[in-house]
Order: C-alpha cells, then sequence, then structure tokens
C-alpha cells in the first residue's frame, strides 16, 4: 500500500502565515505611525521647516527652491 503526498499538502498553512506576517507588520507599523502623529512629531518638523524658510527671506526661500 503506497501513500501519495499531494505537491500542494500545507500550501494553504504557508499562505495563511505568510499573509498573517503581513499583517502584523502593518499594524505595528500603523501603531507606530499613530504614535509618532500623537506626539507631534510631525507638526514639529513642519514648523520648523516652515520658520526655516520664513526666517531666511526671500532668497532663502528661493534658494531652497531652485537647489531642491
Amino acid at each position: 500500500m503506497r501513500l501519495h503526498l499531494n505537491d500542494t499538502a500545507g500550501q494553504a498553512t504557508v499562505e495563511y502565515l505568510i499573509i498573517g506576517l503581513v499583517l502584523i507588520a502593518i499594524i505595528t507599523a500603523l501603531g507606530l505611525f499613530a504614535g509618532r502623529v500623537s506626539d507631534g512629531l510631525f507638526v514639529e518638523h513642519a514648523a520648523t521647516s516652515a520658520s526655516h524658510g520664513i526666517t531666511q527671506g526671500v532668497m532663502g526661500a528661493m534658494g531652497d527652491v531652485l537647489l531642491y
């Protein structure tokens, strides 16, 4: 009596594992992003960048635009 194994045996388990790991990574990344937003990190960077352009005047703003 021979035991015939299908080549696709366990494939669904591996696919569920991969999808599960991807979902965990996405949820973790969204959690970290939400933490940074609630800490005000992005607002602080935006304010710092805006004040940098404003304090240098027109010539500083033109230099930022041209050197971008």
